[in-house]
């Protein structure tokens, strides 16, 4: 009788290790689930300051690409008076004053409806030419770069096909252009070049952007991804993390090391074919 006493007593302590153990994982279980929400909440916040940052760059940027077909409309406009004035409209003039002036609305129009588009989050991945996406970036930020003196020599051969979020790309690529400006503002370099390169890599597309200002200071070189870490006077220091952010969301990845006279940034971005490889393995 004692052996069986003492038997269901250390059987009723194992029982309730045993609960204290469960109650222990599902407290554990729960603060990890919870710590996740806080992480996705604050990278969303993040991601969200890092578009309004770039949004008030590109609202500046429309203005200077609208100044000129504005000042050729109020051109058009004000020859108007001048050929009333001097007999000179007839159905020929009218054609010529129409066609030219679609023109200029159209290329207005194309500027918005590429910042609608570059600003609207892909919910779902998909497959994208990288190449396709870096054109959408220049073509918004092209402007910016000429104003500043920035030569861009872009290679693009071939559509190397990528499988992620294309707007969220070409945003990655908009960071890297910025860091790129304001890395030759910052050090004032003279004669200022960008090369863009695409290629392949094993189960990668790579983007490398490769300027000549100056590279960056090697204890830096590991820090640069961080959050809040900038050199910038009025940085924010979320391009770049959250640019490692994007790409890593996609399964790709971004390094940075020194060349002769600048930087490189390589970007890397799954093939379709390696990227359904990677989600049915997590699957």
């Amino acid at each position: 009788m004692k052996e069986k006493s003492e038997s269901k007593k250390n059987y009723q302590e194992l029982l309730k290790k045993y609960e204290l153990v469960v109650l222990q994982n599902r407290y554990l279980e729960k603060r990890i689930q919870e710590e996740v929400v806080k992480n996705n909440l604050k990278d969303n916040i993040l991601l969200e300051q890092s578009r309004l940052a770039a949004m008030g760059g590109m609202v500046a940027s429309i203005g200077h690409q609208w100044r000129q077909p504005l000042n050729n409309l109020s051109l058009l406009i004000h020859d108007v008076r001048e050929a009333l004035e001097f007999g000179e409209i007839d159905d020929q003039y009218i054609d010529r004053f129409t066609r030219e002036s679609m023109l200029q609305i159209k290329h207005m129009s194309r500027t918005i409806n590429d910042f609608r588009k570059f600003y609207k989050p892909n919910k779902d991945k998909s497959t994208f030419s990288v190449g396709d996406s870096i054109e959408e970036a220049l073509s918004i930020f092209s402007l910016s770069l000429k104003n500043h003196g920035i030569q861009v020599e872009f290679e693009y051969r071939g559509q190397q096909m990528a499988y992620g979020y294309p707007n969220e790309f070409s945003q990655v690529v908009l960071n890297i252009l910025t860091n790129a400006r304001d890395a030759f503002v910052q050090k004032d370099i003279r004669h200022r070049k960008l090369c863009i390169k695409i290629g392949e890599s094993g189960e990668f597309v790579t983007a490398e952007f490769i300027d000549n200002a100056g590279g960056i200071e090697p204890p830096l070189l590991q820090k640069v991804f961080d959050p809040y870490f900038t050199t910038r006077p009025n940085g924010t220091g979320l391009g770049l993390y959250l640019t490692k952010m994007i790409l890593e969301k996609m399964n790709g990845a971004i390094s940075v090391e020194n060349t002769g006279n600048g930087a490189k940034f390589c970007l890397s971005v799954p093939k379709i074919t390696a990227a359904i490889k990677q989600e049915l393995v997590s699957v």
